[in-house]
């Protein structure tokens, strides 16, 4: 059985190397791939040290054994992974196949299930979808939604690991009091630093963004849940990693905010902080999804503020966790 990581170097693909560590999950053999500016790099996966291979070279290793963990950007995942698909499993990062109708979307703590039928191609949702529908899940048990609405605050590393560094450099010219100067190809429209950019890809004619998009549809996938009456306003801030969401739900039926506390403390994965409040600087290299700040606004409706790693949470150990499940297939 072989386990191949492609995108190894870039963010996500050094974080799933870290989570296969810590979670102890043990291959014969593992394998990396990147770009060809990366290829022969080298990285310790599990005290075995990988040489990492151009991208191209993933073809000569394929078969009905081997798992691939994909983190590669859009062009090159809508190019490759239909052909990968053929000989071996494929677990996408990215958003190309999200919403295909025969591709599983999964988040493995609400569905499992879905994985039975994967025809080799699994999808790992949207990283501020998931720590959403992971708050989501238990609250539906309570109560049907009549409106979700949200904002999210998104960190730079869920662009990419050129955008964290555009955010270094643009910092050292706010540090030493000089004019914020933005990179030639810099990822962002806009300077990033000591700014935040309200919209997080292309805005459409209806005025949403590619992220606002992603979140309602993949949300409404994810649940099972078609007619979920949900928006979002995605915005760009300057901080270096992690989430966060301020969420609004209107529920069908009249809610104690006891009731809900009681029910978002049934799930492991969900740290509800009733006196404390959910900051990036607590989520940072955490598998947790922190809720607080729950207030009432009427008997059925309330506010909630999460908080996740992206990174993590929201790509890296969904990932891993899905790759799990497979396993036990």
């Amino acid at each position: 059985m072989r386990l191949i990581i492609l995108g190894i170097t870039g963010l996500v693909g050094r974080k799933i190397c870290q989570i296969i560590e810590e979670r102890k999950l043990e291959f014969p053999e593992i394998l990396g791939f990147a770009s060809q500016e990366s290829a022969g790099e080298k990285l310790l996966v599990n005290n075995k040290e990988i040489e990492v291979k151009e991208l191209k070279e993933v073809f000569n290793y394929l078969d009905e054994n081997t798992y691939i963990l994909s983190s590669l950007e859009e062009r090159i995942t809508q190019e490759i992974i239909p052909q990968l698909r053929e000989k071996a499993i494929v677990i996408d990062n990215s958003s190309v196949f999200r919403l295909y109708e025969d591709v599983p979307l999964c988040v493995p703590e609400i569905n499992k299930d879905i994985l039975k039928d994967h025809k080799n191609l699994i999808a790992n949702p949207n990283c501020t979808t998931i720590q959403l529908v992971l708050v989501l899940h238990p609250l539906r048990r309570l109560s049907e939604f009549k409106k979700i609405v949200l904002t999210s605050l998104q960190s730079v590393s869920g662009a990419g690991e050129n955008a964290l560094e555009e955010y270094y450099y643009e910092t050292e010219f706010l540090a030493i009091g000089d004019e914020i100067q933005r990179a030639s190809d810099s990822p962002f429209p806009f300077i990033i630093v000591d700014n935040i950019i309200p919209f997080i890809g292309e805005i459409n004619e209806e005025g949403y963004c590619k992220e606002e998009l992603k979140i309602i549809n993949e949300s409404r996938k994810i649940l099972s849940y078609p007619n979920l009456d949900i928006t979002a306003t995605t915005i760009r801030v300057p901080i270096s990693n992690c989430h966060s969401i301020s969420l609004y739900i209107e529920f069908e039926k009249e809610l104690e905010r006891e009731q809900i506390i009681e029910e978002l403390k049934k799930e492991n994965y969900l740290k509800v902080l009733e006196e404390g409040i959910p900051m990036p600087i607590i989520a940072k290299e955490s598998d947790l999804v922190y809720v607080g700040r729950i207030r009432k606004v009427s008997n059925n409706q309330y506010w909630f503020f999460i908080v996740a790693d992206n990174l993590r949470r929201g790509a890296a150990t969904n990932a891993v966790l899905i790759l799990e499940e497979l396993l036990k297939i």
